[in-house]
């Protein structure tokens, strides 16, 4: 039997591969077109937008992996039925639960895998390409199309934004809270506008409120015009968004951690700790569900392996998306609303193994 395990996995590699390609093309494609959104027409580096995708990638293989497994193994499934290899197989004694060994060893290496490159590759390359990001964007002032933004600069400023204009490059109704090296407010600055004149931002109509050690008023001066580096700050509120989905398991206990001790609550953090679990683990729930639907519906011709993985795809991420959405608005408890789908189609998976003659 391991000669015929050899045999069965050598049948899943080049779809597996084909299967992991296209997925990983498909979503660093999409980062390739929200990029474009916000360099669009300025005059960038192709390395630099080359680096920054390649950054991107270990992502994209976290979320191709399952996809490539689902896809290897109804191929290969299915290609081994029609040929009726699978038949002689069981006329030799085989179940079609041994023959599919090779499949489950595959599904627990792919999972392993999938759950150490999101632990140990993705954050640093999320980072990597966050900086890549900043030095895009930095070709070229620029605003994006948002409303009532908070972020911070690099000395701690807390900055608010009603609105960024993307078409003039112009903010409206900023506010600006100045903190000592205490974390105690000294200072709050509102101005009616901020224009962007060459590289510089100025601030427009407006005055600063400086306070005393008890938060109090002092003094406050008025200004027409006043200059004030916040091009650093912008870029940087644009390209620091790493998703919880992109930290790892400790940082995000940590961010929990942090959470609950300021008494609010870390439920969602919770749940997007679950899911950096269930994620990988979809490569093993994959191999137990498509290969007795493979073997069930081969006969119905070669690209049967093709549709079951599509829809199969579809259903899995329909299930994750509701979990995720319960889960979120605290409907479910974070396991259940991060493993449900893991569950539904484990078990129908290994139903589906029992019952295959």
């Amino acid at each position: 039997m391991r000669l015929v395990d050899r045999y069965i996995t050598r049948h899943l590699i080049l779809p597996f591969i084909i299967g992991v390609l296209i997925f990983v093309v498909i979503l660093v494609g999409d980062e390739a077109r929200k990029l474009g959104a916000v360099v669009l027409g300025l005059r960038v580096s192709p390395q630099l937008i080359g680096q920054y995708l390649l950054y991107c990638t270990p992502q994209a293989v976290v979320w191709s992996l399952p996809v490539g497994t689902l896809v290897g193994v109804a191929m290969a499934v299915t290609a081994l039925a029609r040929n009726g290899e699978t038949v002689a197989m069981r006329a030799a004694g085989a179940s079609f639960t041994r023959i599919c060994a090779g499949f489950l060893v595959v599904g627990v290496v792919t999972s392993a895998t999938a759950f150490a490159i999101s632990e140990a590759v993705v954050p640093s390359a999320t980072e990597a390409a966050h900086r890549v990001f900043e030095q895009l964007t930095r070709t070229q002032p620029v605003v994006r199309e948002e409303y009532n933004q908070f972020f911070r600069d690099e000395t701690g400023r807390i900055f608010y934004v009603r609105h960024m204009n993307a078409d003039t490059n112009q903010l409206s109704e900023i506010m600006i809270w100045q903190e000592d090296a205490r974390g105690r407010l000294v200072s709050i600055t509102a101005a009616r506008r901020a224009t962007l004149e060459g590289p510089v931002w100025v601030l427009e109509e407006g005055r600063t409120v400086y306070l005393d050690a008890e938060g109090q008023p002092q003094h406050q001066e008025q200004f027409a015009r006043q200059p004030i580096k916040l091009h650093q700050a912008i870029q940087k509120y644009y390209a620091d968004k790493r998703t919880p989905l992109e930290m790892t398991a400790s940082e995000l206990d940590e961010l929990a951690r942090n959470l609950e001790a300021t008494g609010q609550s870390a439920h969602q953090l919770q749940v997007y700790r679950q899911f950096k679990y269930a994620i990988p683990v979809a490569c093993l729930v994959f191999v137990l569900i498509a290969a007795p639907l493979a073997d069930r519906y081969a006969h119905l011709g070669s690209f049967a392996g093709i549709l079951i993985a599509i829809i199969l795809v579809f259903l899995y991420n329909g299930v994750r998306s509701w979990g995720l959405a319960f889960g979120l608005t605290g409907i479910l408890p974070p396991v259940l609303a991060a493993w449900a789908q893991n569950i539904i189609f484990g078990a129908v998976g290994l139903y589906l193994l029992g019952t295959q003659r």
